[in-house]
Formats: C-alpha cells, structure tokens, sequence
C-alpha cells in the first residue's frame, strides 16, 4: 500500500499528465482523455523517482479520489480540468434547476456581462451546491462568491452540460443571461 503522502505526490502527477502534459512523458490520450493504465505506469516509470511505479499504485491513488479520476476497463483519466483538447470528457446530461460557480469578487461584473467562460480550461466547472462551489472559488481567492447558473434554463436553450462526476458538471460556456449574482 502507498504512504498517503506518496499517494499525494502521485495524484499531482497524475494530475499533470492527465490534464496538461502527457506528451511529455511520451503518454497519447484517446478523445475522452483516457490513457491505458499499463501505458501510463510505464510512461511514469521513465520519470526519476517512479522508476518502481505499478499500475495497483495508480488505480489505488485514482480511486482515492473519484470526482477527479476515473478507472475503468484498464484505462484511466482526469475527469475535468484539462488544458489539452479533450473532446467529451463526461456524458451530455440533463442538469439539475440550479448548478454553482465559486469565484473571486472582483469577477463577478465580468461574468454578468460576457457570462462564464473556461479562460485557460476547456470547459467551465459547476457545482450542485453551493458549498462545493465556495470551496472551488476558495482556491483563487479566500473571499469568493457564488453565482448561480440557470442550468435548465440554458440546457433548454442549449447549452451542452457534461456530468463528470455525481456533483461536478461541465460545459464550453454559459451566456450571461443565465446567471443570477450572488447574493
């Protein structure tokens, strides 16, 4: 079993390849953004320090974080956060009423005029809570708020959403019209 603090060092690397880099590591992924698990144990056992790494070392740390990875039939894949073209990183998914965004203050007059967009993501990430979405917005300023999405409203209007994980949505964009400021 690996240490948790292995375990966390892995996930960031694992973070790194899935999402941003894995030609670097020579690793090639298929259009939803999976990479064999055999294929990527070996990309990573090239690195220094992973010379040792297992593929039951990359499920383990995978399936310790499952709204950020996903393991299935021997392949593995980060389930949002790309900066490389992934192009169907979950399935279409009729949203809930409400999804959230957590953001700094200072963004929030941008957004109610040009709506969300991925600035150097491929996609927008919403939460279903607002809680979830505080915390997401925490990591780029300890004072973030939350906007609303109309989610139904613009699925009816189409606007694609992709469910990557039970609480996690994505979509390319959300025009500014369905967008309540936060309260």
């Amino acid at each position: 079993m690996t240490h948790p603090s292995g375990q966390r060092r892995l996930g960031r690397l694992l973070a790194l390849v899935l999402r941003h880099r894995p030609d670097e590591i020579g690793l090639v992924l298929d259009d939803r953004g999976f990479a064999p698990l055999d294929a990527l144990a070996r990309a990573l056992a090239t690195q220094p320090g992973r010379e040792s790494v297992t593929v039951d070392e990359i499920t383990q740390t995978a399936r310790a974080d499952p709204r950020r990875y996903e393991v299935r039939d021997g392949m593995i894949r980060a389930r949002y956060g790309h900066t490389i073209p992934v192009e169907h990183p979950g399935e279409p998914a009729f949203p809930p009423e409400w999804l959230y965004h957590g953001t700094a203050p200072a963004a929030v007059h941008d957004l109610l005029v040009a709506g969300l967009q991925p600035t150097s993501r491929q996609y927008v990430h919403l939460s279903t809570t607002p809680a979830a979405a505080r915390e997401v917005g925490r990591r780029h300023a300890p004072d973030a708020v939350v906007a609303v999405i109309l989610a139904r409203r613009a699925h009816d209007a189409e606007v694609l959403f992709r469910c990557v994980a039970p609480d996690l949505y994505l979509t390319r964009s959300v025009p500014a019209r369905f967008l309540l400021p936060p309260a």
